[in-house]
């Protein structure tokens, strides 16, 4: 049985770990610009550029 669905599980971790490269990539290249919280405003979770908070 490990066998016959051995391609399958080498598949399946190849795709999931090409995956998660593939989305820290983007990530990676998406937040080029320093990112901050602005704790003084209304919704804090927000991310701001960190240059707007000067």
């Amino acid at each position: 049985m490990i066998r016959k669905y051995g391609w399958l599980v080498v598949f399946a971790v190849t795709v999931f770990i090409f995956d998660a490269l593939l989305m820290q990539w983007i990530e990676i290249l998406s937040t080029e610009i320093d990112k901050c919280r602005n704790m003084n405003s209304v919704n804090p979770l927000k991310l701001v550029n960190c240059s707007d908070l000067d």
